[in-house]
């Protein structure tokens, strides 16, 4: 079997280069794998034979690419919903933990593929624009390979996140727009074609889990596209391959209603998609204005007999309680997505109760724990008593919100406190992790440093209170 890149729209040919992401007509490039070789049952047996991940389909993966770059990623738990299904009135639903991952995101797939290739390419400097799950996972697959990292980070990029990949030794530079970035390094994106095609062996793994029949129907959410963009490949190469037949699932895409560019053309019946213009990225994994794959997307959800589904926040909100109480999944928002689309389709009777339906569980709610903590409604305990430093800060923080430099100084002039600057933050860190105080992202202060302010939660006021 050989390997090519091939242009999603005009069919253009081109050799593997990991290098090349658009084709010269300005459209994706996917790669293609002709089969030369073993197919149907021989080759079942072939990927059967090997451990579970995502090198485990070899065969459908770039040729010649030499040793992987892996954190063990794939082989993910499909688990079957029977909870939740019955609240929501489904025999036969599964749902795809791809919290399960190295890094908690379903990009870990992309990222192996990519790295390893670019480790074999001679790449010098891997780098990404990001405002979350791409950031760590690229950073983490970096690291591994030894190959340096640098993120650039978008406003309302999600702190936990990038923290991830902080910790993964990035480099981080905050971005104001998305082409503000560097030329010397290989700029990865969601629609990179070896990213695709390792986010395509999530599906390959659905279909191996159902005996290589496939579900009914899949929910996926989008942004950029690429996952719905993989899974579509995947179910198009497991045909050419012999190894599933029968009608492929329905592809239901999911946005949330402050950004669904893909959703709103769909409705419209177009085949392209219009950038949308005041996006509100409060998710910002399944926000992306400009989708440079909507084309595809549209393709292959009108192919398939789906559809497009828009999600309030509220809905997503929602879900991601549903989903823990009933499966023992902590979902992110951008992945709980799928469920709320899902109870959407069930009541306007796009699903049929009794099919087999597969929903896409991308990435983990301990990734946005400020979500989760405002979701719960988490407080701290009533009776527990805050002392010394850290009452004073929560005194002052009730008066307005501070930067920390700006809290440290306040300490020494309301209170005579004198100590180091790291110890302010040491205290800080403590008082959000016991949900008394909160940070908002970072902004540039008057030295164009990236700084961050601090603003007490109702809970911190409540403490504060009963300790007077």
């Amino acid at each position: 079997m050989s390997s090519r890149l091939e242009c999603a729209q005009c069919g253009k040919i081109y050799p593997l280069d990991i290098r090349l992401r658009l084709c010269e007509c300005g459209y994706p490039l996917l790669v293609t794998h002709q089969v030369e070789g073993s197919a149907g049952s021989e080759l079942k047996a072939v990927i059967e034979s090997r451990p579970l991940g995502v090198w485990r389909y070899l065969e459908l993966l770039p040729k010649g690419i030499g040793e992987p770059v892996s954190l063990g990623e794939g082989g993910t738990y499909l688990q079957r919903a029977e909870r939740l299904g019955r609240e929501l009135g489904l025999r036969n639903l599964y749902l795809k933990n791809e919290t399960m991952n190295p890094t908690g995101s379903f990009l870990d797939r992309g990222s192996t593929v990519e790295v390893t290739m670019a480790l074999h390419s001679d790449i010098k400097c891997l780098e990404c624009i990001s405002r979350g799950n791409l950031a760590a996972s690229l950073a983490a697959y970096a690291v591994k390979a030894g190959i340096p990292c640098r993120v650039y980070v978008l406003p309302g990029a999600e702190q936990a996140k990038i923290l991830q990949a902080l910790a993964y030794d990035a480099e981080l530079i905050y971005a104001s727009k998305k082409h503000d970035h560097a030329e010397d390094g290989h700029l990865v994106e969601p629609y990179n074609p070896f990213f695709l095609d390792g986010l395509k062996t999530s599906t390959l793994e659905i279909l191996e889990q159902l005996d290589w029949n496939p579900p009914d129907a899949i929910f996926i959410t989008m942004g950029t596209g690429s996952n719905l963009t993989a899974t579509w490949k995947a179910l198009d190469e497991a045909e050419s391959f012999r190894l599933i037949g029968g009608d492929p699932p329905r592809l239901y895409g999911v946005q949330a209603s402050g950004c669904a560019p893909i959703v709103e053309a769909f409705k419209k019946g177009l085949d392209k998609v219009e950038p949308k213009r005041g996006c509100k990225m409060i998710f910002p994994d399944i926000s992306e204005p400009n989708p440079i794959l909507g084309s595809v997307v549209l393709k292959a959800i009108r192919s398939s007999r789906g559809s497009a589904i828009m999600v309030e926040e509220n809905e997503i909100l929602e879900s991601i309680k549903l989903l823990a109480k009933t499966e023992g999944i902590l979902a992110e928002p951008a992945a709980a997505a799928s469920i709320a689309a899902l109870k959407i389709a069930v009541n306007d009777g796009l699903i049929d109760r009794s099919e087999r339906v597969v929903c896409m569980i991308t990435g983990s709610g301990l990734k946005d724990p400020a979500s989760i903590r405002e979701l719960f409604k988490l407080s701290y305990p009533k009776h527990v008593k805050i002392s010394g430093t850290k009452l004073k800060i929560l005194k002052l923080l009730s008066e307005k919100s501070m930067y920390g430099y700006e809290l440290w100084k306040a300490l020494k002039i309301a209170y005579g406190l004198e100590f180091k600057l790291p110890t302010i933050y040491q205290h800080l860190s403590e008082l959000i992790r016991m949900g008394l105080i909160v940070s908002k992202p970072p902004e540039r202060g008057l030295g164009r440093r990236m700084v961050r302010k601090y603003h007490l939660t109702e809970s911190g006021r409540r403490v504060l209170a009963e300790s007077q």
